[in-house]
């Protein structure tokens, strides 16, 4: 997967699944459900065939399989995020 994810402050870097896992798993997700959703989200991508991505646009999709995954968790990540902007 060639993703290349465009932060906020402009600059790119590529796409890192294990990013997606320990950010979920610190929401509170063990570490087998981080992996099925950090695979969603990579199933997501390459069904899009996307390859650029904004890191808010990843972030949205984060927390929508985080809300099928496990609410407190998305509350929790939702809170963090918002605590960066």
């Amino acid at each position: 997967m060639n993703l290349q994810v465009i932060k906020r402050d402009g600059s790119i870097e590529d796409y890192n699944e294990a990013k997606i896992t320990r950010v979920v798993i610190a929401a509170g997700l063990n570490p087998d459900q981080a992996q099925t959703l950090a695979s969603a989200i990579a199933k997501w991508i390459k069904k899009n065939t996307l390859t650029k991505l904004s890191s808010l646009k990843l972030r949205d999709k984060v927390l929508e399989e985080l809300k099928k995954a496990n609410k407190d968790a998305a509350n929790l990540f939702s809170w963090y995020e918002k605590t960066k902007e």
